[in-house]
């Protein structure tokens, strides 16, 4: 009797056979791989980087990225150059002590600014400055930079203006114009929002990546908190110079000063696609003035507004849906003193960087220091890594996002 045939196939057999898997199935597999990696794979062969350069895997993958989320956190080494540096928040959360020290940092120039990160871009903003006997001169440029695939782009935005001397004392806090980056979905460009006030007047420009061009649109009747003097604000004012939240740049902003009633806020949108504005109302609970300048801040994908109260308590508040004042949801109320904060004074800022189930992360400027603190079992635990500046990271994934 014959030998009934073996159904599986023999090693030594599978080597005379070539293996076909879909495409949908190789994207699928690729996109959980780091940028690192893949960059790697596109050297094999000009197939690979054909693939992996395609537009509708690039934003497959930033899909998945964007599950693993980083805070951009920018670091100070020991003989003082700026560097960022991507440090993923699940091993912050294990690894409060974590070095960021590694191949990942990014030495940038000390005249440059982080304006914001978008879709794994980061806008970086430089400017010089000059004098004359009459009037002050400014130039600005940027550009568009991804650290997962160490890239920039070309110069962006050339911009200048001045100022005539006799407003010297409002240059730091109104004349200069203050930068927002965000993207379009519809047209899928990026843009950068300037604002400032200049004779009491609002002047807001727009640049987009595919007009490479400066436009000027309608402005807004509202100061937004960024654009406060010192003297009459308690708080971060960099941490108000606008939020980008799917496809809209909002700026915490007020009418008339002094603030003495809560009315005064407000929430301005500006939507990216029709470059028109609305407004948005603050939490129906938010109901006093707090003693610092409240914040807004993008967080667990929706926009939040976090404040004082009576200089004893962090709130925080999420919109669950965007525009709709009823879904504004008191997310936390925790007490400085389970933070283990003390000296609670003029100089204070606390800033929230990361909320998610129980983990809350939050930084303090000028300190070293970050706070995780579990809302579950109410601990905190602080850990410092020197020279490094929490209180101004931002949300970022890695992405194969071009620059241009």
């Amino acid at each position: 009797m014959d030998t009934p045939p073996n159904k599986k196939i023999r090693l030594h057999d599978l080597s005379k056979q070539t293996l076909f898997l879909p495409d949908e199935l190789i994207a699928e597999i690729l996109s959980h791989l780091s940028v690192k990696n893949m960059l790697k794979l596109k050297c094999l062969s000009k197939s690979w980087n054909t693939f992996i350069s395609d537009p509708n895997f690039v934003q497959m993958h930033l899909k998945k990225s964007s599950q693993n989320p980083h805070l951009a956190v920018i670091y100070r080494d020991i003989i003082s150059r700026v560097n960022l540096i991507p440090v993923p928040v699940g091993l912050l959360l294990k690894n409060p002590s974590i070095s960021l020290d590694g191949n990942d940092l990014s030495s940038l120039s000390n005249h440059c600014m982080v304006v914001g990160s978008c879709n794994g871009l980061i806008c970086l903003l430089y400017h010089t400055e000059s004098t004359s006997p009459t009037v002050k001169h400014f130039k600005t440029w940027f550009r568009f930079w991804n650290p997962a695939t160490r890239i920039r782009s070309n110069i962006l935005g050339w911009l200048t203006y001045r100022i005539p001397r006799d407003d010297i004392d409002m240059l730091t806090f109104l004349c200069r114009f203050k930068f927002t980056f965000g993207y379009e979905s519809l047209s899928k460009t990026y843009k950068v929002v300037a604002f400032r006030i200049i004779k009491n007047e609002g002047e807001v420009k727009v640049f987009s990546l595919g007009d490479n061009c400066w436009r000027d649109i309608q402005s807004f009747l509202v100061l937004p908190l960024n654009l406060l003097p010192p003297r009459r604000r308690r708080g971060p004012c960099c941490l108000n110079d606008g939020v980008h939240f799917r496809g809209t740049i909002n700026w915490l902003a007020m009418y008339n000063q002094p603030i003495i009633h809560v009315e005064q806020f407000a929430i301005v949108s500006l939507d990216l696609s029709t470059e028109s504005y609305k407004q948005l109302q603050l939490p129906p609970g938010f109901n006093e003035v707090p003693f610092f300048q409240p914040v807004l801040r993008v967080l667990m994908d929706g926009i939040c507004f976090y404040h004082d109260s009576k200089r004893t308590e962090f709130v925080l508040w999420h919109m669950k849906e965007y525009g709709v004042q009823e879904s504004w949801t008191q997310l936390l109320k925790i007490s400085y003193q389970n933070l283990h904060i003390r000296n609670i004074n003029d100089t204070f800022k606390l800033v929230c960087l990361y909320v998610n189930g129980d983990m809350v992360i939050f930084g303090k400027e000028n300190s070293d220091q970050i706070i995780l603190y579990n809302l579950k079992d109410k601990t905190t635990v602080k850990r410092s890594v020197n020279r490094t500046r929490w209180y101004r990271s931002m949300d970022y994934a890695e992405s194969l996002v071009s620059v241009c």
